[in-house]
């Protein structure tokens, strides 16, 4: 429902998106070495002809920084499935592009640290926030690299705050590893065009000062509908480097209506 279910069309909409006027304006080249360090970014997970462009600058920055042997999927669960926080335990995701298997031993490892995680296969069956994920991910990658994908529908502070810890702990035992943590997530939801925007910034400022409590706090505040600010937050109390947004747009911008628009949002730190 979010992307075409053919491999030339698929790559066409990929390739769009990437050189779309609001995307990086090219597509990227697929990395040949491996990234120098763990990788984290905040990206959109809407149909690809809305959010995609804004997506496409996050990929296309991590093309330039190299291949993870792991990317680790953090995202909302929309559909009320499942458990709280959801580990999709082993076996392998397949779109048009091919198959990526899903790593069983680092989804052990997070049980094993987190109390509170399963492994689980039912909050996954109709969720579309790490789904949408897997081609652009192929696209700059291949499909020679692991995943692991995390549904929360429990986004608490608390929650959030055991969970870092969790991939920290699991990032400092497998340090061979190079790790991409990325948070799906899109903005406000459903507010004009110009409304949406201002309370994006809410959100974007509290991540570019790197203050976790503050994002909570304007949620709140503000009733912004960031649908993955657990996720957000997550990536927020790991991520090292400094936070960057590399593109801020609405569903507006990329062909929907002014009056009930969708704000989107690509960050990176470096």
């Amino acid at each position: 429902m979010f992307y075409p279910g053919e491999k030339d069309a698929l790559l066409k909409s990929l390739e769009a998106c990437f050189t779309h006027t609001l995307g990086p304006g090219s597509v990227p080249e697929r990395p040949s070495h491996k990234m120098a360090e763990n990788a984290f970014a905040v990206v959109p997970h809407a149909g690809y002809v809305y959010s995609g462009p804004v997506a496409a600058w996050v990929y296309h920055h991590l093309a330039i920084m190299g291949k993870p042997d792991v990317v680790v999927l953090l995202g909302p669960n929309h559909t009320g499935y499942g458990m709280p926080v959801s580990i999709y335990p082993d076996s392998e995701w397949r779109t048009p592009l091919g198959s990526v298997e899903v790593d069983e031993a680092i989804a052990r490892q997070l049980v094993r640290y987190g109390e509170t995680f399963v492994t689980d296969v039912h909050a996954h069956l109709y969720e579309h926030s790490l789904e949408v994920q897997l081609p652009f991910l192929q696209y700059i990658y291949g499909n020679d690299f692991t995943f692991v994908p995390i549904t929360l529908m429990d986004q608490r502070l608390k929650t959030m705050r055991a969970l870092a810890e969790s991939l920290q702990n699991v990032m400092i035992s497998n340090s061979s590893k190079r790790f991409l943590v990325l948070a799906s997530s899109d903005m406000n939801h459903y507010d004009s065009h110009e409304v949406t925007l201002a309370k994006d910034e809410e959100v974007l400022k509290a991540i570019t000062s790197k203050d976790v409590e503050e994002l909570y706090h304007a949620v709140a505040k503000h009733g912004i509908t960031v649908c993955g600010y657990g996720a957000i937050a997550a990536v927020m109390m790991i991520a090292s480097g400094e936070p960057h947004v590399l593109k801020h747009a609405t569903s507006a911008d990329t062909g929907g209506g002014y009056a009930r628009a969708v704000g989107y949002a690509g960050i990176v730190w470096r």
